[in-house]
């Protein structure tokens, strides 16, 4: 489907979500620019970032029931998480011997702790807060 026989609607959408993800990169860029490590500005910014990345992907979502699915998968994801992270970062030091095995354990071990740090977090409280919105508007159409 080429761009002139988009609809207007459809082409909007897709620069809202383009947006919204360019807004995390470059929120996370300034994060890791200002600090992170003991400086709440840093720490806002990427919490912020990862606010833009959930937000990227339900901004369009109307069903109540995709938000309650968003916050339980954020909950059950957070502790997943924390034991990939945790089995990571463990096995990691174990296999130090092998340094490429080491360098790609490590790395799981950093993805994983963001996941669980920031990315679930964020996206548990869109879902808590897109499903009570969505089902109070829902109701309030019923009436």
């Amino acid at each position: 489907m080429n761009s002139s026989t988009e609809s207007p609607r459809r082409s909007r959408v897709h620069r809202t979500t383009l947006g919204f993800l360019a807004g995390a990169v470059i929120l996370a860029v300034i994060a890791l620019w200002v600090g992170i490590e003991d400086n709440p500005p840093g720490a806002i910014l990427l919490f912020s970032s990862g606010l833009a990345m959930v937000l990227a992907g339900t901004h369009r979502w109307k069903d109540p029931r995709k938000f309650g699915l968003l916050f339980l998968g954020c909950v059950v994801g957070f502790f997943i998480m924390v034991v990939i992270h945790n089995f990571s970062e463990v096995g990691a030091g174990r296999i130090s011997h092998i340094p490429a095995l080491a360098l790609v354990l490590s790395t799981v071990s950093v993805i994983s702790f963001m996941l669980a740090v920031i990315v679930c977090p964020m996206g548990g409280m869109v879902g808590a807060i897109g499903g009570i919105l969505t089902a109070s508007i829902r109701g309030m159409r019923k009436d």
